[in-house]
């Protein structure tokens, strides 16, 4: 009797172990180049180049592609692949409407549920940012801004609602930063508007907080609103220049190769 065969099983092969720090940091690359509109609106994302100049797989950067598409920082066409989103100023104003609704629940929560010192701590935070303003660069003032209502938000002790107002300040980033840039009269009541809120908080005077959080927020969006009406004209006048340029280097190699062809 022949002895019974033994059967052999293959290896299992190994788990393809994705590297999540390599997509995290490219996400957060993109993410500023593209809060910064270094990708101009509507032009589509060359991921050939991308995956070069960073040195990763179309697989990773395909991920953290994605999560912008998901915030709406980039918009993917099927076919055509990732594009910048264009400015819209009904999309700025639809944003605004999200965040008046975001911090004013958050402002209702922190002042039923966070503690004096919790209150106290943003304030001083923004205490100690008006005391450094004049020797902030306009990067560290959007920065200094976009956190104090972090921390105002984060007072509600509603993780969902910091989720959603981080994907939101994150969209209109650039119109805070030209805003500031600019240095207008109203940042300097808007940064009051802080002071006020907080203050009001702190008494637990729910109205008043409210109150002084929706004008400072429709202050806001009415500025958004004209800086996205700028910012489209701008980058208008910067293609149709491109376009002349192009129109006139053309009609000047045309030019010659007639001189050539004539000689």
């Amino acid at each position: 009797m022949k002895p019974a065969k033994t059967k052999q099983t293959r290896p299992a092969k190994a788990a393809t172990v994705r590297d999540e720090s390599n997509v995290q940091r490219l996400y957060y690359e993109l993410r500023d180049r593209a809060m910064r509109y270094d990708f101009r609106p509507g032009a589509r994302i060359n991921e050939k180049q991308l995956g070069e100049q960073f040195g990763v797989a179309r697989a990773t950067l395909r991920e953290a592609l994605n999560r912008l598409a998901a915030e709406g920082l980039l918009e993917f066409v099927l076919n055509k692949g990732f594009f910048r989103k264009a400015i819209s100023v009904d999309e700025v104003f639809d944003l605004y409407q999200v965040r008046i609704a975001l911090e004013r629940r958050a402002v209702m929560l922190a002042i039923q549920r966070a503690s004096d010192a919790e209150i106290v701590a943003v304030k001083d935070f923004w205490v100690d940012v008006m005391k450094r303003s004049a020797k902030m660069t306009t990067g560290d003032m959007v920065l200094a801004d976009e956190e104090f209502h972090r921390r105002l938000v984060a007072l509600s002790h509603n993780k969902e609602i910091v989720s959603f107002m981080d994907i939101v300040t994150r969209r209109i980033h650039v119109a805070r930063h030209v805003d500031i840039e600019q240095l207008s009269s109203w940042n300097l009541t808007s940064f009051d508007a802080h002071m006020n809120i907080i203050d009001f908080m702190a008494l637990r005077k729910t109205e008043e907080a409210l109150q002084a959080l929706t004008d400072h927020i429709h202050m806001s969006l009415k500025r958004a609103i004209e800086i996205a009406r700028e910012m489209v004209a701008r980058f208008f006048l910067v293609e149709a220049s491109a376009s002349l340029q192009a129109a006139d280097r053309s009609s000047k190699e045309r030019a010659i190769r007639a001189e050539q062809g004539l000689a």
